[in-house]
């Protein structure tokens, strides 16, 4: 064992013996750490009074009660506990359709871009019961066990912007409903805002162009009915042609785009037009009145156009994308 020398001092001699540096006086100057920690519990206060505003809402809110609590709806004759409040938003806009054919019928084959948690797939099928219906749903989280094992509901997860992914969607509809096109597509796809307006809303606008991109290449078209013309002189006169309002009545709706308004609205609505009779802005009672979330409800898809970019995700005959569908369209980010 070694020792220690008698020279050396202890290990506390310096309480007993100062030295003339320790007993000299300290200057304080707050360091950048002390600085930042300062400026971080002021962020965390407004953290705080921010998450404590939101809950206080959530509490508020009837149709937030409502999804978790059968037989309350405030909107809807429904008794189902939904997984989200996006629910009450697609019922909605389907019971105040005021078209001949409502949004939501049986023997639809229907895909919902944006799918998790599950909601909107909940709200279709308490609409169409299962009646040979084909739902088809993407989504880069996972929907609800209880939901995605439901009959007629199959699932794709990944990001709808991947052409593969894309691909595999498509693949889906056609082996479940054993037909090549759709007749409904929804979009409740939406980014994290970031706060600065201007990119919140270029990156809304693209999720907005993929779905109608997607939209394009999958769905049928639809045209408004014409009166039958007389095959004879002696045949009755035709009906008078029907009015642009009564021939939109009887066009189905075929695309449903979540959107959120901004100075990109009215040229997006332009684009909607070239390829659907019908096209209508609706904001819903669910969508709170502070948000500029509304819905582009479409009926009478016109079919593709001159000039049309081809979807990212066109698929040969076995549902991979094809040579010409690697590359992601203009209306891609």
């Amino acid at each position: 064992m070694r020792l220690r020398s008698a020279a050396l001092p202890s290990p506390t001699s310096w309480l007993l013996h100062p030295s003339s540096s320790r007993l000299a006086p300290r200057t304080f100057s707050p360091s950048p750490t002390r600085l930042f920690t300062s400026s971080s519990s002021a962020n965390t206060a407004k953290k705080g009074a921010a998450s404590q505003v939101w809950i206080q809402r959530q509490r508020n809110d009837p149709y937030v009660r409502a999804r978790a609590a059968s037989g309350t709806n405030p909107s809807t004759e429904t008794n189902t506990a939904f997984v989200s409040r996006a629910a009450f938003k697609l019922l909605e806009l389907h019971q105040g359709w005021k078209g001949d054919l409502k949004l939501l019928r049986p023997g639809m084959a229907i895909v919902d871009l944006g799918a998790a948690p599950g909601g909107w797939i909940q709200a279709a099928l308490e609409v169409v019961h299962h009646r040979g219906t084909t739902l088809v749903g993407v989504d880069l989280l996972p929907l609800q066990r209880a939901i995605g094992e439901r009959d007629s509901v199959h699932f794709v997860q990944g990001d709808f912007l991947d052409p593969v992914v894309q691909a595999r969607v498509r693949a889906t509809v056609r082996r479940e409903s054993r037909r090549d096109q759709v007749d409904l597509v929804l979009s409740d796809m939406m980014a994290a805002m970031s706060g600065n307006a201007l990119r919140d809303a270029s990156i809304s606008l693209a999720l907005c162009e993929a779905a109608l991109a997607f939209a394009v290449a999958t769905l049928s078209p639809a045209h408004p009915r014409r009166p039958v013309p007389a095959a004879s002189p002696d045949s009755p006169p035709p009906a008078a042609a029907p009015t642009a309002a009564a021939s939109g009545r009887a066009l189905p709706v075929q695309l449903v785009i979540k959107h959120f308004t901004s100075e990109f609205t009215e040229q997006f609505r332009r684009d909607l037009g070239r390829h659907f009779h019908v096209v209508r802005w609706i904001k819903p009672p669910s969508s709170r009145k502070d948000s500029k979330e509304g819905f582009f409800v479409c009926a009478g898809f016109r079919g593709r156009q001159e000039g049309d970019v081809e979807s990212a995700s066109v698929s040969g005959h076995g549902g991979e994308p094809s040579s010409s569908g690697k590359k992601r369209s203009s209306l891609y980010f």
